[in-house]
């Protein structure tokens, strides 16, 4: 802008960027509910027609409070296993849970949009350059097909939710 822009002309400038901004959400909000983010990353409730995604913990990732029941290691071999959230599973890559996607300190409230642009694009954990790989059975290889607009916009919504603080577990490795 400039100088000589008059106040409507700001205030109109500021409106279309909040606009932009709206619609950029509401299309994150779309993409989430549509690539099945909620499937691991939110705890679940049960209801009379099963179990759904719990509004209070949506995004959350796997719930700290919550232990994994035990397994038999020998005849579960083969297999791949979830606890009943959807948020855990343990196969050959080891234990892994899914993450906090919320805006609080404990998920993604931090990170940069480079940082979630890398953890996506590249597989990286917490989107760190020179972090291991996600792990199964996040299908980042198949987000990372997304447009870049596509991931700003999921981005731009996962930070307009509402923060919940949980640390989720971190992975546990197979033994080598």
């Amino acid at each position: 802008m400039s100088c000589n822009t008059s106040n409507n002309e700001a205030q109109e400038y500021k409106e279309k960027e909040e606009v932009t901004l709206a619609k950029q959400i509401e299309r994150g909000n779309y993409l989430v509910n549509t690539s099945g983010c909620n499937d691991c990353h939110s705890p679940k409730k049960m209801t009379d027609h099963g179990p759904i995604p719990d509004p209070d913990r949506l995004l959350s990732g796997h719930d700290m409070n919550e232990p994994l029941p035990p397994y038999d290691k020998n005849g579960s071999k083969g297999y791949v296993l979830f606890n009943m959230n959807g948020t855990a599973s343990i196969g050959p890559w080891g234990t892994s849970f899914a993450g906090n996607l919320t805006p609080d300190d404990t998920g993604i409230g931090n990170w940069s949009e480079e940082q979630f642009l890398t953890a996506i694009r590249k597989g990286k954990y917490k989107g760190l350059k020179g972090s291991r790989q996600l792990l199964p059975p996040m299908p980042w290889p198949a987000y990372a097909q997304m447009s870049d607009e596509d991931l700003k916009a999921i981005f731009a919504y996962l930070q307009s939710l509402k923060p919940v603080e949980n640390i989720v577990p971190q992975a546990v490795l197979p033994a080598i």
